[in-house]
């Protein structure tokens, strides 16, 4: 290991940086060591090297390299990857981080019930007289609970053309009881929807009921609200099958039951005319 490189080839990364105590607080390397690094005082372990080349977007092979080659080398490239978060960048942004991860990790202990597939239904306002009937999943990586929801549109109503079969995922958040996703489009990033659905007031549950913001498809983007209906979906169903009964579907239809019928077009107890709301589970 040539310490004299990694020294002279971390000061060329930081160079990318807006400030070296944030880059040692993002690694989880402390600023005095890291100092030391720079000024070639001391050697890394192989621990804190691995470390800093992830964050930094190199390998480790790379930054044992003559300085002047590795200078062309992430030039060239473009690999460093500049450590610039807009939420961390003033005492507001920080704060808006904090409170989002402790909703995140309290999220983590609530949403365990609510883990697994579901198919959803919604009134879609780019085809009158018809209920979307989609694919969603709620899963748990490393204490964060994220959405995937698969749905059908027709080729003049798809966000972006030639990708019939909308994708979307998002985080979900489970707070007062209430189930919050917000999501947006893989294939086009272009609006941001958020459902919230009532918590099962049972132990046991086969449907979810509430509210689904979003923008109509690519034609018209109208901003739209529907009430929304998660049905549990067993298990033991491969997802191949539980995917082919993705679509769109007649109000009447044999395949939207009258349970699900009911609850999308039925208003909570709050009567106002121009407040729209879903019944409760």
């Amino acid at each position: 290991m040539s310490e004299k490189n990694i020294s002279a080839n971390l000061k060329v990364l930081c160079s990318y940086s807006d400030s070296i105590s944030s880059c040692c607080r993002k690694m989880g390397i402390n600023r005095q060591q890291f100092t030391k690094y720079l000024n070639g005082t001391s050697a890394p372990s192989v621990k804190n090297l691995r470390k800093m080349c992830a964050f930094f977007g190199v390998e480790t092979e790379e930054i044992t390299m003559a300085t002047a080659a590795f200078k062309k080398l992430v030039s060239s490239r473009r690999r460093v990857k500049k450590p610039k978060s807009i939420l961390d960048n003033s005492p507001q942004g920080e704060r808006h981080t904090k409170l989002l991860e402790s909703m995140m990790l309290k999220s983590s202990e609530d949403i365990q019930p609510y883990l697994g597939d579901y198919y959803y239904y919604y009134f879609t306002p780019s085809y009158e007289g018809h209920i979307s009937k989609g694919f969603a999943r709620i899963s748990l990586v490393d204490g964060i609970a994220y959405s995937h929801f698969y749905e059908r549109a027709e080729p003049g109503q798809a966000m972006l053309e030639g990708y019939e079969i909308g994708k979307f995922v998002g985080v979900v958040f489970v707070l007062g009881e209430r189930i919050q996703i917000v999501d947006y489009g893989v294939h086009c990033q272009r609006a941001i929807s958020q459902t919230i659905l009532y918590g099962a007031t049972k132990g046991s549950f086969s449907l979810l009921s509430g509210i689904t913001l979003g923008v109509q498809g690519r034609n018209s983007r109208i901003p739209f609200s529907s009430r929304i209906v998660f049905e549990k979906i067993a298990s033991n169903i491969s997802l191949k099958r539980k995917l082919k009964n993705v679509g769109l579907f007649e109000v009447d239809a044999a395949d939207i039951s009258s349970v699900i019928r009911s609850r999308l077009e039925t208003s909570s107890s709050i009567g106002h005319p121009h407040i729209f709301s879903a019944l409760e589970n």
